[in-house]
């Protein structure tokens, strides 16, 4: 007799707080568990249901169970967690890296279904660890989750693998006729075999026998998305004979083909997400869009979890200067495609067909990169850039480049020093200065870090530049990854060879804390033997990390440290946060962001906006300063944006303010961008309308996220948007 397949342990988890809106949970398990009853593998499968799940209760169950499967019901909140529940029934957020720490000590876990709103946050980081994970890259309704899980543990019930599982959930929404097939998403972690005792005879017998399936081989048809800037030339026209062109062969995606009343939004995330191809064509104005830098971002996420789809081939129009941070980080190690004129539009077409078919873009090699690069001609007035420019010495490329023209170049003529820059300049005259630097989104602060860095090489110091938002999730979740990953990132940065493994191992029954900052005194700071500024951006990608406090707390110990050894004098500390230190770290005595210099940006003022109106020539008048002012209140990013499109004669000063709120105005990719990052996040979308209509925000959670994004300011009790442009393209864009 053949042996009996071993029993599948599915462990269901249910938590709905007093606190959070009533979920059907019972009705969704029911139908859990009366469809695996009347499947032919009903044998297979050990339900087991937890409700009011707490934290102890997570932990537990899993320890109890070793479960192959997770199935988790409740609430969801994004970056900022699951929700459990606390000793009184109320809500409970848990962060994605103490759910990500915690699941991997559970090898046997083949499957994770999060069926919680916003869980797509959580399903990326759990897949690193090997299990097929399933997220909601929105907020999904009663019905559709309650229809796609009985569809998928339908699947289940008859052997199929979990992918096929998944598609059967997305296909019972489908004939629910429920608008919300895009909703789930399916992260594919390492592969993983079917021991061959539990593989389904009809699975067998097509020599199925992994559960995950390789990617497919491409066809004929592909499936591409063309990114560009609309309403420019020469990138709109030469997107529109693209489209022309490949159109015919292959499915491609362009904005203009969508219908009136599409949602935009989730219309280009789902088109990327499911591409084979990102074309993006890369002018000197689309560099400087915020929407073509998203979604090249996407593209990239996306190609993380999908085996390298989408591929991007960049398409430079006419233009020879080094891709700008962040995107020089994405595009660099590509091969590029360059168009010259529009006249030889005919072939790039052909030298994007030869690619698709899979051969080489023309410019694969870096001496070609460095031949194109060479021809850079420098410009009199450089458009802003929507982020700060590290110095070319510190952002590891493909190509060894200069630091790119813009409005963040530490020699830059239109540069306005607050009083903040002179401070914090002067805090690390010394040696053994610590300076935070804190503001908002697009502040200044990254701009007012590079110059500290340009003093510090100026002083003869080493600079080591770490910019947080480049570190991977897995070493935002894993402590002894993410400290090795700092250690050797500083190592890189000083030319020295690595010894970390070395005092690693020297210092094993010590913690990472210990270890680090023993590599850091005893080998970084005594092989350099000179003075060492760290600077350190983005720290606050580290609020969810469950090592935050340690990690801030050594910062601090290493400030504290210049008192007792004085080598710890030769490091300087420099760190830029749009989060408040309260939030980063808890007990607020071992932070090391209210010892030393702390600094906090501001909007320029009117002095400062007429200063830098003056840079450009005067093009405003002291009225137009004024409409100026009370359109963006000195907002530096879009105060310069406004002063470069009047000066370089794109638009008039009464053009810039006529379309200020206009998609397709100067403004309008920095608008697109916010809506984009928040329109499918309803609590967002909520607590922003709320600010717009009545000056308040009852959830302290999403106005800090909101702060923290640039879009609302704490003006005494109140709460306000940032400034008039934001109140009213919100006010008529964002929809509950």
């Amino acid at each position: 007799m053949p042996s009996q397949p071993p029993v599948r342990r599915i462990l269901i988890l249910a938590a709905n707080p007093t606190d959070t809106s009533r979920l059907r949970l019972d009705a969704e398990v029911r139908e859990i568990q009366e469809g695996l009853k009347r499947s032919d593998g009903r044998k297979q499968f050990e339900v087991t249901s937890r409700w009011a799940v707490r934290t102890d209760d997570l932990r537990r169950a899993l320890l109890e169970h070793e479960p192959h499967i997770v199935h988790f019901s409740g609430h969801g909140d994004g970056e900022d967690g699951l929700t459990l529940e606390d000793g009184q029934g109320k809500a409970k957020l848990v962060n994605t890296a103490a759910l990500t720490r915690l699941f991997k000590q559970f090898p046997s876990i083949e499957c994770v279904l999060l069926n919680a709103c916003y869980s797509e946050v959580q399903a990326t980081a759990l897949a690193t660890l090997g299990p097929y994970v399933i997220g909601m890259n929105r907020a999904i309704g009663d019905r559709a989750a309650i229809e796609f899980a009985k569809g998928f543990y339908d699947g289940l019930g008859y052997n199929r693998t979990y992918p096929d599982a998944f598609e059967f959930g997305l296909t019972a929404i489908d004939l629910e006729g429920i608008p919300e097939t895009a909703t789930p998403v399916l992260k594919q972690g390492k592969p993983q075999l079917i021991k061959p005792d539990l593989a389904p005879e009809s699975t067998k017998s097509r020599n199925f026998s992994p559960v995950f399936t390789p990617q497919p081989q491409a066809e004929t048809q592909v499936r591409i998305f063309l990114s560009y800037k609309r309403g420019v030339e020469p990138d709109e026209p030469v997107a529109l004979d693209i489209y022309a062109a490949l159109s015919s062969q292959h499915q491609v995606f362009i904005d203009q083909a969508m219908v009136v009343g599409t949602p935009w939004v989730e219309a280009i995330k789902r088109e990327i997400a499911q591409a084979d191809v990102l074309i993006v064509l890369l002018s000197a104005t689309s560099l400087q869009s915020e929407m073509v830098q998203q979604e090249i971002e996407l593209a990239y996420e996306a190609a993380n979890d999908r085996h390298g789809l989408p591929k991007i081939f960049p398409v430079r129009l006419a233009h020879t200067a080094p891709f700008p941070y962040p995107l020089n980080q994405y595009l660099d190690p590509l091969q590029w495609a360059f168009l010259e004129t529009p006249t030889d539009t005919p072939q790039l077409i052909t030298q994007l067909q030869s690619a698709l078919a899979g051969n080489s873009l023309p410019i694969d090699t870096e001496i070609a990169k460095q031949k194109l690069l060479q021809r850079t001609v420098p410009i009199s007035l450089a458009p802003p850039t929507p982020l700060a420019q590290p110095p070319a010495y510190h952002t590891p490329l493909a190509i060894p480049l200069e630091p790119p023209e813009g409005s963040m170049d530490t020699e830059s003529e239109f540069y306005i020093e607050r009083a903040e820059d002179t401070k914090a300049l002067s805090a690390l005259q010394r040696k053994g200065g610590t300076v935070t630097i804190l503001g908002p989104r697009q502040m200044g602060k990254s701009s007012l870090l590079i110059r500290t860095i340009t003093q510090a090489r100026q002083q003869q110091k080493r600079v080591v530049f770490l910019d947080f938002q480049r570190l991977e999730i897995a070493a935002l979740t894993e402590d002894d990854l993410f400290y090795r990953r700092f250690c050797e990132w500083m190592t890189v940065s000083l030319r020295l060879p690595s010894q970390v493994d070395t005092y690693w191992d020297k210092y094993k029954s010590l913690g990472n804390p210990l270890r680090c900052t023993y590599y850091v005194q005893d080998y970084l700071l005594a092989e350099v033997n000179q003075s060492i500024f760290l600077a350190m951006d983005e720290v606050d990608k580290l609020i969810a990390a469950p090592f935050r406090d340690e990690f801030f707390s050594m910062l601090r110990s290493w400030h504290n440290e210049r008192a007792f050894e004085p080598v710890w004098k030769l490091l300087d500390l420099a760190m830029v946060t749009c989060t408040e230190p309260y939030q980063l770290i808890q007990d607020l005595n071992q932070s090391p962001f209210n010892v030393g210099t702390s600094l906090t940006l501001k909007d320029f003022n009117e002095t400062e906006v007429a200063e830098l109106n003056r840079r450009h020539n005067g093009v405003l008048s002291l009225a137009d300063q004024q409409t100026l002012m009370a359109w963006v209140g000195g907002h530096p990013y879009l105060t310069r944006k406004a002063l470069y499109e009047a000066a370089s004669g794109n638009m008039t000063a009464a053009d810039v303010f006529d379309a200020a709120t206009v998609d397709q105005g100067p403004f309008g990719g920095h608008l697109r961008y916010h809506l984009f990052r928040m329109d499918d996040k309803p609590h967002l979308v909520q607590g922003m309308l709320q600010v717009i209509r009545s000056q308040t925000c009852s959830d302290e959670q999403v106005l800090r996220r909101l702060e923290r994004a640039g879009l609302v300011r704490r003006v005494g009790r109140q709460v306000q948007p940032r400034c008039r442009l934001y109140a009213e393209y919100f006010r008529e864009h964002l929809r509950e």
